[in-house]
């Protein structure tokens, strides 16, 4: 049953750092969001190119929360929330900075998580920004046996198959909608400062008995890896770190030996292979 708060309180956290020019087009897209009980706070993560007095300037009507030092991603999305103290069946959206939003994403990602208790997060088909067409996460998969933690449909075209609302391993960090009650028992995890700290709050609400959700009608799209660059070595050599501190964290003593025998054997070689074939084909 539909719960009786038609348009329940949602509260869209913005970390920010830098790249003003991106936060500019997420808000600018947020400002014509339809829903008429949203509240935006953009998170400056300590930016260094006056992130926040643009949005003062150019966006009066957002709440902005200034930092004094970068809390990376897990620390600045905390911080955001504990500033903004919502009520326990308020709604927090998590959304990166380089992203756009559609029109309806908000109703589309509440409504779910209101029609089914059991649904603790939601998050949306979000698309690459350089190309719409193309699907950049439609849910992801997690594998404790072999250490595999991969977008499903990255890459490929949008069609049919990435648009039924279904159940998923995990939600990505770059959008995904929770109440506020179920993330107050939650939080991130501010020992991951960058990847899987997304993966890792994903497995623990879904440890608590209840699923997350893939809702494609939600759509967003996202300029992907500004800070680091998609393929740079720099960005796979932290969401390396972050994935071996997840495995250690979730995967059983048996299948930590199935991932170390895995990964040197077969990962490794086959993602160093990876990396250098798109780090060649960027370079044309």
């Amino acid at each position: 049953m539909m719960s009786e708060i038609k348009n329940p309180k949602v509260f869209v956290v913005v970390l920010a750092w830098n790249y003003y020019n991106h936060t500019k087009r997420c808000l600018e897209s947020l400002r014509t969001v339809e829903y008429d009980n949203l509240n935006v706070l953009v998170v400056d993560n300590n930016s260094s190119d006056n992130t926040s007095e643009n949005i003062k300037k150019d966006f009066p009507e957002f709440n902005i929360l200034t930092l004094s030092k970068n809390l990376k991603f897990s620390g600045g999305n905390n911080e955001g929330v504990n500033h903004l103290n919502p009520e326990k069946d308020d709604f927090i959206i998590f959304l990166n900075n380089d992203t756009i939003v559609s029109k309806n994403f908000v109703k589309k990602l509440i409504n779910p998580l209101l029609e089914d208790k059991k649904a603790i997060i939601s998050t949306p088909k979000i698309l690459y920004s350089s190309n719409i067409n193309k699907i950049w996460y439609a849910g992801g998969v997690v594998n404790l046996w072999f250490g595999i933690i991969k977008h499903i449909g990255i890459r490929d075209f949008d069609g049919p198959k990435y648009s039924f609302k279904t159940k998923t391993d995990y939600a990505s960090g770059c959008c995904f909608c929770i109440k506020f009650d179920d993330f107050r028992k939650l939080y991130f995890d501010n020992d991951f400062s960058m990847y899987c700290e997304d993966v890792d709050l994903s497995l623990r609400a879904r440890k608590t008995n209840r699923f997350i959700l893939y809702v494609p009608d939600s759509v967003i799209l996202h300029n992907v890896s500004q800070t680091l660059g998609e393929h740079s070595f720099n960005k796979n050599f932290k969401k390396l770190k972050g994935q071996l501190k997840l495995f250690w964290r979730h995967a059983s003593p048996f299948q930590l030996i199935f991932i170390f025998i895995f990964w040197l054997i077969i990962h490794i070689p086959l993602q160093a292979l990876r990396w250098l074939y798109f780090r060649l084909a960027n370079a044309k």
